[in-house]
């Protein structure tokens, strides 16, 4: 997935019937949704640059 100058690669694991996906990529490239904007955001939490877990 690539959006707004960041990219991640994910792997999944496909078990019941709740979609991850789209969550576990958003952290990855630590975006979070504007529910009143209809778009993607930086994370306000880290505004100056993304962080990664290692």
């Amino acid at each position: 997935m690539k959006t707004q100058g960041r990219e991640t690669t994910e792997s999944v694991l496909v078990t019941g019937d709740e979609v991850l996906i789209g969550r576990i990529a958003l952290a990855m490239l630590d975006l979070v949704v504007d529910d009143e904007n209809q778009c993607l955001i930086p994370n306000p939490k880290h505004a100056n640059s993304p962080v990664f877990r290692v």
